[in-house]
């Protein structure tokens, strides 16, 4: 805990950006490696923001960032659903307004923040149904990642 704010003693204050994902709050089937060590970050920030915050350093800002699947190449093959993959233009737009007002929790799309609203209060049943719907039960089923080139 130490390191972190050792890092601003005397110094301008700068916000610290952890990038995630949306597979950091809510599950997807056959990512669960992924999905582990994005719950890890997630996590990892929050408990940083409220360690720092106890321990008097209120000028640290963090902001942890959840996408929803972005058009990268990396999930290609993976099927979004109903929605539509993120273009990595608007998802740095957003990550760069949101960092600059300190918001502590991006979730882009901000429309997704209903589902994980909803995931969190709904029991799990009504969560899994909820995935099945919009067809994220299936997201990685055709996934072929971005192709090694010779």
């Amino acid at each position: 805990m130490q390191s972190i704010p050792s890092r601003h003693d005397g110094r301008k204050q700068r916000p610290h950006c952890i990038y995630c994902s949306l597979a950091g709050i809510c599950g997807v089937t056959r990512l669960t490696d992924y999905c582990a060590s994005k719950f890890a970050a997630v996590g990892f920030e929050e408990c940083l923001r409220l360690e720092l915050y106890d321990e008097g350093y209120t000028g640290i800002h963090s902001t942890v960032v959840c996408p929803f699947f972005i058009n990268t190449g990396m999930f290609d093959g993976a099927n979004s659903g109903i929605f539509a993959m993120l273009e990595p233009e608007y998802v740095a737009d957003e990550i760069v307004a949101s960092v600059l007002v300190n918001k502590e929790v991006v979730i882009i799309p901000s429309y997704f923040l209903i589902l994980v609203i909803l995931k969190t209060l709904a029991p799990a049943k009504m969560a899994f149904r909820m995935g099945t719907t919009f067809e994220l039960d299936r997201a990685m089923h055709g996934f072929k990642g971005r192709q090694k080139t010779d």
